[in-house]
């Protein structure tokens, strides 16, 4: 896979403030990261949108610095939170930021592509901002692969810049439901196997 990122390359530390449902939060970052220095409309809109289960297992694909991940944790305590990235440093850092917004004990983040670390493994729920800067092949194997590890009864939410049209065809044969939303640009997608 082509990384959308280059190694050894971190970019300046910067800290980001972000308030999800009235809890305020704070991350460490880099400017190499995908929206290093702010919690980009794509992700704003997501979580905006975002349905939580009130407890259960859920996954941050392409967690980036944890912004998705995290602000779930912390709205919903009795939630275990996993989180993946292809990025060492987007690891790295979002292990640091689970830590300093106090969600460490109910997160796990990991290095992978995709699902790839979670094979015979299935969610409640899959929340992603996919990494369009790498394709939109890598960008429908995570939309299109989430059915694969949902819990019955499970969902899956994705907010697409471009390419929402072609993706969101391709999921309806794929998942039993598919909800669209178009704001500001961007494609929200709410799908259920």
């Amino acid at each position: 896979m082509t990384h959308y990122f280059k190694k050894g390359t971190t970019g300046d530390k910067v800290v980001v403030t972000y308030v999800y449902k009235g809890v305020p939060l704070q991350f460490v970052s880099y400017t190499s990261l995908f929206s290093g220095s702010e919690v980009d409309e794509g992700t704003r809109l997501l979580l905006e949108h975002l349905r939580i289960p009130e407890e259960g297992e859920v996954l941050d694909v392409g967690c980036g610095f944890g912004v998705i991940g995290i602000a779930v944790a912390s709205v919903a305590p009795r939630l275990k939170v996993y989180m993946v990235d292809v990025n060492p440093l987007a690891v790295k850092v979002s292990k640091l930021n689970a830590k300093l917004n106090k969600v460490e004990d109910r997160v796990v983040v990991v290095l992978g592509d995709a699902y790839e670390p979670f094979k015979g493994k299935n969610f409640d729920a899959i929340y992603s901002n996919p990494p369009l800067a790498v394709g939109m092949e890598v960008v429908e194997k995570i939309v299109l692969g989430a059915v694969q590890y949902l819990k019955s009864g499970g969902w899956a939410q994705f907010v697409l810049a471009k390419g929402g049209e072609r993706i969101l065809s391709k999921a309806r044969d794929v998942y039993k439901r598919v909800e669209k939303i178009s704001k500001k640009g961007y494609t929200l997608i709410y799908a259920e196997p």
